[in-house]
């Protein structure tokens, strides 16, 4: 907000690209953890201001429809890295895997200098003075119209890494499965993603924010209550009553469901929550994504603790998630949220 998306967005991927050279060639488990979490400070940038940078350049319609968008291409990633880093580690080490990352992000550095110009019209000389900081934080969490969107979004997404950073356990344990196959579960999960924002994409401009919202908001809460159901049936179930695959599939379907609602919420809840905002946008894309990203760690880390050999305490998880998300939608954001296409966003 004080010097622009560019310059720091070109200083987050150079950390990233250093830090990365770095990884590649670590001597020591220690040194790679920490460099990886410099890296991830660098790699925050790209997060925060893409976001920030679509509020910029776009009135509130087609941001929604270039989030969809952006959110289309950005699910590809996440779906086919476990896999392809599992083939990846059959012909290279880990220490080319990262050599790879690395290249990928200099050649991403070197198009953002070439193709991305500044967006930011109007710059705040104040904008990181901690007062200030702390008056822009405030402000962002004190309004509906905005935190309702972001934290209903962040806990759909503390749910997907319930299940993200436990299902690899629950095929292993209750399945007898690979880890291979675990990294394709994931994989799924990420394609269901996908699948959500493009959905998202197709519909955006021919639905209101609010019909969108009220089919994702009724699949989060459907989808949450049937993985808790079904990790019920497979955790304390009668032995053998559902296993195999077809217990599988009884876990991971709803799961999916829950994924693919994330897909549909996220694109737009970006743009709703950075409307109102034009001119803390930079303060408020980087609330929402450190929300965002702590509602993953606190999820994930729960789903972890509570993990006792069976898969309920992922379905748990998820159905916390989910409901509050229903919540949260249904008390605050929905009231927001535009009940005609091309409607200015208020309380209706």
């Amino acid at each position: 907000d004080r010097i622009g998306r560019r310059p720091v967005l070109l200083a987050g991927l150079a950390l990233s690209v250093v830090t990365g050279v770095g990884c590649t060639l670590a001597p020591s488990i220690d040194l790679l953890i920490a460099l990886r979490v410099l890296q991830g400070f660098g790699c925050a940038a790209g997060m925060i201001l893409g976001r920030a940078i679509v509020r910029d350049a776009f009135p509130r319609d087609q941001a929604l429809k270039a989030m969809a968008g952006i959110a289309v291409t950005v699910g590809i990633v996440p779906m086919l890295g476990p896999p392809l880093t599992g083939m990846l580690l059959e012909l290279i080490s880990w220490r080319g895997v990262f050599g790879l990352l690395t290249l990928i992000t200099a050649v991403l550095t070197v198009f953002v200098y070439t193709k991305i110009p500044e967006t930011l019209r109007a710059p705040d000389p104040s904008a990181t003075d901690p007062r200030r900081i702390l008056a822009n934080c405030i402000e962002t969490l004190s309004r509906p119209d905005s935190i309702g969107f972001s934290l209903m979004a962040c806990l759909i997404y503390g749910g997907m890494f319930a299940y993200l950073s436990v299902i690899p356990y629950v095929a292993r344990d209750s399945f007898g499965l690979s880890g291979a196959v675990a990294g394709w579960l994931i994989g799924g999960g990420s394609l269901a993603i996908w699948f959500g924002a493009t959905l998202n994409n197709r519909l955006t401009g021919r639905w209101p924010v609010r019909r969108l919202l009220d089919l994702a908001s009724v699949l989060t809460l459907g989808g949450a209550l049937a993985t808790l159901a079904a990790t019920l049936i497979v955790g304390y179930g009668p032995h053998g009553a559902v296993s195999g695959w077809a217990g599988l599939a009884l876990i991971v379907i709803p799961a999916m469901v829950f994924s693919f609602t994330f897909g549909i919420v996220q694109p737009t809840a970006i743009v709703m929550a950075l409307q109102p905002l034009p001119h803390i946008a930079g303060t408020a894309s980087a609330l929402g994504a450190s929300f965002q990203t702590l509602s993953g760690a606190l999820f994930s880390s729960l789903a972890a603790a509570l993990y006792a050999g069976t898969p309920v305490a992922m379905g748990a998880c998820m159905a916390i998630a989910g409901t509050l998300s229903f919540t949260l939608y249904r008390m605050v954001a929905r009231r927001h949220s535009p009940h005609q296409v091309g409607q200015a966003a208020g309380r209706r």
